[in-house]
């Protein structure tokens, strides 16, 4: 548990608290993806989930995962997949991170805090305070999304007044419907927590290729 909090201060110290990081999430084209990574976010998403309309394939090529470069973390999406498959694709892949969208026990997230990888726990703002509680020491970041009728995010945003009861403060990233121009009520949010967002849906011509010129210009602004 010490060893854990050591990284997740570790991973605060090195943010700039006035710059907020972006991961855009679902990924899956090689062209669009090497647009996406010249504008240098921080995180690009791979979703391995196939009931997803951006599901990167059940054999992706190895070659796309080598398009992103240095400085910037290759995350890999996962809901309930077992933990030899999530470890065969960190391992297959490169994935530097994970996000966990499912329901994964914090048992799950510490045993894979161990492989060192970054993790990234998903949970239900709605139910934030009961959530950090249990998994509390066992990720780096946390991520508040809106939650669907399935697994994964509605596309919607939730009431982001929920999370300035967040005690005591947590590193997260904030997501659910987050659009273009959004920049700057995300900029004037007073949470000490937020560390960043994560876009995807909002910024698509369709699903899986993003937008490139609307992204330029929420990066621009999130970053002022």
């Amino acid at each position: 548990m010490m060893e854990r909090q050591a990284d997740r201060d570790g991973l605060t110290d090195r943010d700039n608290r006035h710059s907020l990081k972006v991961k855009v999430c679902g990924m899956r084209d090689p062209r669009n993806l090497e647009q996406v990574c010249a504008l240098e976010p921080e995180f690009v998403g791979f979703i391995f989930y196939a009931p997803s309309r951006r599901f990167v394939g059940s054999n992706p090529d190895p070659a796309l995962f080598e398009i992103p470069g240095a400085g910037i973390k290759k995350v890999g999406v996962f809901v309930d997949e077992e933990l030899s498959m999530v470890r065969r694709f960190i391992a297959s892949y490169g994935l530097q991170a994970v996000q966990l969208h499912g329901g994964e026990s914090p048992a799950y997230c510490r045993s894979l805090s161990g492989d060192q990888v970054e993790v990234i726990k998903v949970l239900d703002p709605r139910n934030s305070r009961y959530e950090l509680e249990r998994y509390r020491g066992m990720a780096d970041l946390f991520l508040f999304d809106s939650a669907g009728a399935g697994h994964g995010g509605s596309g919607l945003k939730f009431d982001w007044g929920l999370l300035g009861s967040l005690q005591p403060v947590e590193p997260y990233l904030l997501s659910g419907g987050i659009g273009p121009g959004d920049a700057p009520a995300i900029r004037a949010l007073s949470s000490e927590g937020l560390k960043g967002v994560d876009v995807n849906s909002r910024f698509e011509r369709s699903p899986g290729l993003k937008d490139v010129d609307l992204l330029r210009h929420f990066i621009r602004e999130i970053r002022k």
